[in-house]
């Protein structure tokens, strides 16, 4: 046994070295900023024109141990759905990716990635199999009143700590074809990001609005063939109880997933009689209607228990509103 490793020794033990070293040497001579050039430029080939088109930058792309690379001062521009508003920007502190040698060796891609952003992490991995594609991401503690473009895109500012984990599988590399789970929670979720926030609405105008708790937000779907089935959607919190379901056609780009989703929203009396502007913009309880009353589009999504029922539609990058099916809210606490 001895006198056979000491023949293989130097058969296996040379093209190895020579691997290491031309690993090792790729590393040290790779020519990163023209890496950057073609990240850059080839994502932002794949954009097309109009509402949530988005334009990456990045400042410096450099070597990250011998198989991956590292990418600092990552900026997102992201086109609004109203042309007469200025781009979102979406800032990402630094991104690592590594690559398998392992799966390389045997015909497939298999990278894993960990970013960090907005005081929080997103890890993952990414792999190509035959024709098929897996997506595994696990978001931890996410701050989401530094996600700006997250904001503009729902035309809401929001704040809360995201975590969560997204596991997909897509035939054939197809989102439309894709299957698995998504399961977000949201820690202390508002709108207003500790201030008041204005609420479009129409002929009416804007609204500006007292910060709105929701307490703890929690997603669950499931997606099979495409189609990406919200199970959950609830939030209790003090100022108002949210539930909602749906469905989501998924996309290449998740910006232009088409949204179809049924929400119930009960805002609590508490905030609606909060000061002099709540109490006009949503009336006191018992002594009639407020100024959300004469908009012919919000009259129609109240029901008989003062709840509202909303129906989101459209691509995700630019969703609109018409009146949904009530939805029975979800539990308090």
């Amino acid at each position: 046994m001895k006198e056979k490793l000491k023949r293989l020794a130097p058969k296996l033990g040379y093209p190895l070295f020579y691997l290491v070293c031309l690993v090792v040497f790729a590393s040290w001579v790779m020519p990163y900023h023209r890496l950057k050039e073609r990240i850059v430029a080839q994502f932002n080939a794949l954009q097309k024109p109009g509402a949530g088109a988005q334009e990456l930058s990045i400042d410096e792309v450099t070597s990250s141990w011998l198989t991956g690379i590292k990418a600092t001062g990552i900026k997102l521009l992201v086109a609004p759905g109203d042309s007469t508003k200025p781009p979102a920007e979406l800032r990402v502190d630094e991104a690592k990716v590594r690559v398998s040698l392992l799966s390389a060796l045997v015909g497939n891609r298999s990278v894993s990635f960990t970013v960090s952003a907005w005081d929080g992490k997103i890890e993952g991995s990414y792999a190509e199999r035959s024709k098929d594609r897996e997506v595994d991401v696990e978001i931890k503690n996410l701050e989401l009143g530094q996600a700006e473009a997250l904001g503009a895109m729902l035309s809401l500012p929001l704040e809360g700590r995201l975590s969560g984990t997204v596991r997909l599988a897509m035939a054939e590399g197809k989102a439309s074809k894709g299957s698995g789970a998504v399961a977000l929670d949201i820690e202390g979720a508002a709108v207003g990001k500790g201030k008041d926030f204005e609420l479009a609405l129409g002929k009416m105008g804007k609204l500006s609005l007292p910060r709105l708790n929701l307490g703890s937000l929690s997603l669950q779907a499931e997606a099979k063939e495409g189609i990406l089935r919200v199970n959950k959607l609830a939030a209790s919190g003090k100022d108002v109880e949210l539930s909602g379901e749906g469905r989501i056609q998924m996309r290449e780009l998740a910006t232009d997933s088409i949204a179809d989703v049924n929400l119930t929203l009960k805002v609590a009396d508490s905030y609606k009689t909060k000061n002099d502007k709540t109490k006009s913009i949503f009336g006191e309880p018992g002594k009639g209607g407020g100024l959300l009353d004469f908009d012919p589009k919000v009259k129609s999504m109240k029901k008989a228990d003062g709840s509202y029922a909303v129906r989101l539609t459209g691509p995700l990058s630019n969703l609109g509103t018409m009146p949904g099916s009530l939805l029975p809210p979800s539990p308090s606490k």
